[in-house]
């Protein structure tokens, strides 16, 4: 019996262990509220993500596209990359987007091949 207790206490463990985020790794899950300074002024954008240890995934919607998508969501301390996947006027575009997360809040740089790069904002509204 008490070598079942053992075996079980450590498959608990395993278990918390896994689907904890990293100790000192910043954690994405949540509705976030985004600001891009694009080149036509800023335009907004909603996110929802959710986190699984390194990773995560999620929705977003931007103002000023018919369509958006979060692509190969990262986490490595308190660095988070994706890719962005938009359509504007018929036309996808992929963002590489990377971004410091300090606690309810991220600033990061959105780079377009060929058109540049743009900073964003966002703060989280809910966990």
């Amino acid at each position: 019996m008490k070598r079942s207790l053992v075996g079980f206490g450590g498959l608990v463990l395993a278990l918390a262990l896994v689907a904890a985020p990293v100790a000192g790794q910043a954690n994405v899950t949540g509705t976030w509220n985004i600001t891009i300074e694009g080149p036509e002024g800023p335009a907004g954008a909603t996110a929802q993500l959710t986190q699984d240890g390194a990773t995560f995934s999620g929705t977003i919607s931007v103002d000023q596209a018919e369509g958006a998508s979060i692509e190969n969501g990262m986490i490595d301390g308190n660095t988070m990359k994706f890719q962005l996947v938009v359509s504007v006027q018929g036309m996808d575009f992929a963002l590489d987007v990377e971004g410091q997360v300090d606690g309810d809040s991220i600033e990061g740089q959105m780079t377009v091949p060929d058109f540049g790069g743009f900073a964003f904002t966002a703060e989280r509204t809910a966990r």
